[in-house]
């Protein structure tokens, strides 16, 4: 009787033993926090509307890269005359999932934020990225990109090449 308690208590502790040996190593997970710009052009049907038509958005920039192929991101980009049917000072939250070969690709969804929009948010956006991220040297990452956004999740398929933007940021890794 002795023996099969034992067993019953060896047995979890060896599973558990397992899971944690095949688990991915936390300390190959980086974190990457930097700072970039992007330049944006609006789409034909809304120049014209009062709105600026192209314009250099500053961007805080945070990346999560497990070990693996995706890496996770968030931006927050700052409009200082306006982007996303604003015309006073905004804000832009971004989160992307991302995945990467070398050159990485992936989706990402936000909203802008504003004193002069309904509720003081937009409706959300979509952004289709497509980019290449490399070391500078050791910590120091650079990442240049481009970037499609759609009000619908589907209206990122059939893009309008007037509204790519593209985007440079500098990431120190820790």
């Amino acid at each position: 009787m002795r023996a099969r308690s034992l067993r019953a208590a060896i047995v979890p502790v060896l599973v558990l033993l397992g899971l944690v040996a095949l688990a991915p190593d936390a300390r190959a997970a980086e974190h990457r926090l930097g700072l970039g710009a992007f330049y944006w052009r609006s789409v034909n049907d809304v120049s014209g509307a009062g709105l600026d038509e192209d314009g250099f958005a500053p961007t805080v920039t945070y990346q999560y890269v497990p070990a693996g192929i995706f890496r996770f991101e968030g931006d927050l980009e700052y409009y200082p005359n306006g982007f996303g049917g604003s015309t006073s000072a905004s804000y832009s939250p971004v989160g992307f999932v991302l995945v990467e070969f070398g050159i990485y690709a992936g989706v990402g969804v936000g909203v802008t934020l504003a004193d002069d929009l309904s509720g003081n948010v937009s409706d959300p956006f979509y952004v289709a990225r497509v980019g290449y991220d490399f070391q500078l040297i050791p910590r120091l990452h650079f990442d240049v990109n481009a970037n499609y956004r759609a009000n619908s999740f589907k209206g990122l398929k059939g893009y309008d090449t007037d509204s790519i933007t593209f985007g440079a940021a500098a990431r120190v890794a820790f």
